[in-house]
């Protein structure tokens, strides 16, 4: 199995590949791209696309206003200018006319601000566990890329490796109807064997060239380099403690979590919005100089006078939705729960039997192929046995390989179900803050 404590190395250093080389080095044969590479290559490349800090960001930007008083607010006006009579629009003979500059500020309530701006951290805290989620994500679909395209090409040599014993046999064919032993049937039914090969191998670089454009939606050009070994199918340690409930590390569990932390911040914020908050204005007025100028002081405050029908049903909206976020939450759970154990169960069962077709299937098949060949050349067997010996053979070690795919991509999805730390899995709001 991978060395995670290599992986995650390779993966912190992620931001270090694709840096230029010297002509030198270019001239050099391309190094062979790994699952670890991979895996850092892809997250690097994830970006804004699949994990953008633009959300994270705003959200912590509103956390910061949130906590702030609103800007006063500055008020200039002319009061009880006359318009008709002997006084008509002047601004200083009429003793009641003024003109006033006032500054207004609200004061709102501290307990408020606070919940507000508690309510943008948890916003900000629940975009960076979505954030994680769509790492996460990237770094599956670039392992299953990945493996797509090396199971690609080992199901072309393999099928490569078949086409020898069955030219063989076609000369065989073809020496036998010669000499008068054989028939012209064996030999198109050769023909018709090395045809069906060529079809599936034809078949095969259409699937490994579309797997190559895959992989390069992942990792970039690096996609075109060849593929290293593929790391050994074994049970990771932390998809066992998965299995056994401690899923809390799963992103996706994190993520419904933040919400449901969310939701419960909005019943805060609702809960305060509820209490009024004063506003003072403090107003200058100067009249004409012949009377004195005007000091005005006022306080105001809404009245909450149907508090039923309005505040105390913000409360009960928001108390719903935090309910609501707890119940997805716990589906959430429980669905990842039961997903863990059912794959851990079918990579275990999958294991089994290609320890099965290494120790009995395959070599079955090969035995039978073999004896099939060694009868024909003995003269006690049939070329048509050994045409369908051989194609038993090939499908055997094709099923085989399929298996062996599948079980890589269960291995895949269990492994890399947390992300693997890299400079960009690293929470967005410690930057930010």
């Amino acid at each position: 199995m991978l060395s995670l404590c290599r992986l995650a190395l390779a993966l912190l250093s992620a931001p270090a590949f694709g840096l230029t080389v010297s002509p030198a080095a270019a001239s050099q044969p391309a190094p062979s791209l790994s699952l670890e590479e991979t895996v850092a290559l892809a997250t690097t490349h994830a970006g804004d696309a699949e994990s953008s800090r633009g959300a994270v960001e705003a959200a912590v930007q509103m956390a910061v206003s949130a906590g702030q008083l609103p800007d006063p607010v500055l008020k200039l006006g002319l009061n009880n200018v006359p318009v008709t009579g002997p006084d008509q629009f002047s601004l200083t003979r009429d003793f009641m006319t003024m003109r006033s500059i006032s500054v207004m500020q609200e004061f709102t309530r501290s307990d408020k601000r606070r919940a507000k701006a508690a309510r943008f951290e948890a916003e900000a805290t629940a975009a960076d566990a979505q954030r994680a989620v769509g790492l996460a994500n990237v770094q599956r679909n670039a392992v299953g890329a990945w493996l797509d395209r090396w199971y690609a090409e080992q199901t072309g040599t393999l099928l490569g490796h078949h086409g020898h014993p069955l030219d063989l046999a076609l000369q065989a064919a073809t020496a036998a109807y010669r000499s008068g032993r054989g028939t012209r049937a064996d030999v198109l039914a050769m023909e018709l064997e090395i045809q069906k090969l060529h079809d599936r191998l034809d078949e095969n670089r259409t699937a490994a060239a579309t797997a190559m454009l895959g992989l390069e939606r992942w990792v970039g050009p690096a996609a075109k380099r060849p593929l290293s070994g593929r790391p050994p199918l074994e049970v990771p340690q932390g998809v066992r403690q998965l299995a056994n409930g401690e899923v809390e590390a799963v992103p996706e569990i994190t993520a419904a979590q933040r919400e449901v932390a969310l939701a419960e911040s909005e019943i805060q914020v609702a809960r305060e919005a509820g209490r009024p908050d004063v506003t003072v204005e403090l107003m200058y007025s100067q009249r004409g100089s012949a009377y004195s100028n005007m000091g005005s002081l006022n306080v105001s405050f809404p009245v909450p006078w149907d508090r039923g029908n309005r505040q105390d049903r913000d409360v009960a909206s928001r108390l719903a939705q935090a309910s609501e976020a707890r119940a997805k939450s716990e589906i959430i759970r429980r669905n990842t729960q039961a997903m863990v154990g059912a794959k851990l169960a079918e990579l275990q069962r999958n294991l089994e039997r290609l320890k099965r077709y290494d120790e009995k299937t395959l070599p079955l098949a090969n035995a039978q192929a073999d004896a099939a060949l060694t009868a024909y050349r003995a003269n006690t067997g049939s070329l048509l046995a050994v045409a369908e010996a051989n194609h038993r053979a090939i499908d055997t070690a094709v099923e085989r390989l399929t298996l062996e795919a599948k079980t890589a991509k269960l291995w895949a999805d269990l492994t890399f179900l947390v992300p693997l730390p890299t400079a960009q899995t690293e929470p967005a709001t410690k930057e930010l803050k």
